[in-house]
């Protein structure tokens, strides 16, 4: 028989999706000020700075924007995302703050609000790795198909993606890139073009293949040199990438698999063995100081450690 429900955790429920239907709402209403306001912050980013490739670096609002256009299969705004975000505190924070002195409520509903971006960047990432081993594959099947449209880069570019094979990130990526370059002669929005496509794969060789690509588009100057170097040098760095995988472990299994598993005995063992019932579990756990504090710190870590071994294990092929 389960306990009947506790009528401070129903008010505490309640009380935290009103305030979440009006923050909602709050954000409806403003999103047409939202979205000018970032506009405006944008222009007087972009005309304010001028700056070289190398020293380009990206507000917010831009990385925000670059991530998610080449996560998402749909792109979402970075206003969007970021409106999510705060949602996302404000519900943690109403119902921490029931519980919780105001400062640590306000760090727990921090934290919780960081994890769709660690989600985004853990998926960024794994895009980038799998994007960075076809690189040998990409150039290989570019470096051919240049030779047959006798140096038309738009020519070689549409056969690689029309031939497909086991490309499948960097296709993506590349016709994209294919469509922005042909709708433009403007040298500033080709090399913008360019960069994005280097930042969906995020190597050194992704930005030397955007760069000849963006020359051989301004100037049409013979790129069949370079890409021969550059498919020497993959070759090179595939032999060595997989040395490194015969030396890592199994850390990322151990720490994906274990720790859930652990705390889905900690759950059998209360029930099972102490004798707590099943809603007195979750009160205990999620309305109470001590258990909604231990577990949010629990599975921020946990998420926090999964994003670090991805990316200290899962290294991308680069040289």
């Amino acid at each position: 028989m389960f306990a009947r429900p506790d009528p401070y955790v129903i008010i505490s429920i309640i009380s935290g999706a009103l305030y979440l239907m009006l923050l909602t709402g709050m954000l409806i209403l403003m999103r047409k000020r939202i979205a000018n306001l970032v506009s405006v912050l944008r222009s007087r980013k972009r005309f304010a700075r001028v700056r070289s490739i190398s020293e380009k670096t990206f507000g917010l609002s831009a990385h925000l924007d670059e991530m998610l256009c080449t996560v998402m299969k749909r792109p979402v705004s970075a206003t969007v995302f970021l409106s999510f975000m705060i949602g996302l505190f404000f519900l943690v924070f109403t119902v921490s703050a029931k519980n919780l002195p105001f400062g640590t409520a306000v760090i727990i509903g921090a934290a919780f609000a960081l994890i769709p971006y660690l989600y985004m960047r853990v998926r960024l990432e794994r895009l980038r790795r799998r994007g960075s081993y076809e690189g040998e594959t990409l150039v290989a099947a570019l470096l051919t198909q240049y030779w047959v449209a006798n140096g038309n880069i738009f020519e070689a570019m549409e056969l690689v993606i029309s031939g497909g094979g086991d490309i499948r990130v960097t296709s993506r990526l590349l016709s994209a890139l294919l469509l922005k370059i042909r709708s433009t002669g403007d040298a500033a929005r080709i090399g913008t073009a360019t960069d994005a496509f280097s930042y969906g794969v995020g190597t050194n060789w992704s930005r030397i293949l955007a760069y000849n690509i963006k020359t051989a588009v301004i100037s049409g100057g013979d790129i069949a040199l370079a890409l021969e170097d550059l498919l020497v040098q993959l070759r090179e760095a595939r032999t060595l990438s997989e040395e490194r995988k015969r030396i890592n472990g199994e850390s990322v299994r151990i720490v994906v698999f274990l720790i859930p598993l652990l705390y889905m005995g900690s759950i059998f063992v209360s029930i099972g063995m102490l004798g707590i019932t099943p809603a007195g579990f979750l009160r205990n756990q999620f309305f109470t100081a001590e258990g909604f504090g231990l577990f949010s710190i629990a599975v921020f870590l946990f998420l926090v450690n999964i994003f670090l071994i991805e990316l200290v294990t899962n290294r991308k092929l680069d040289f």
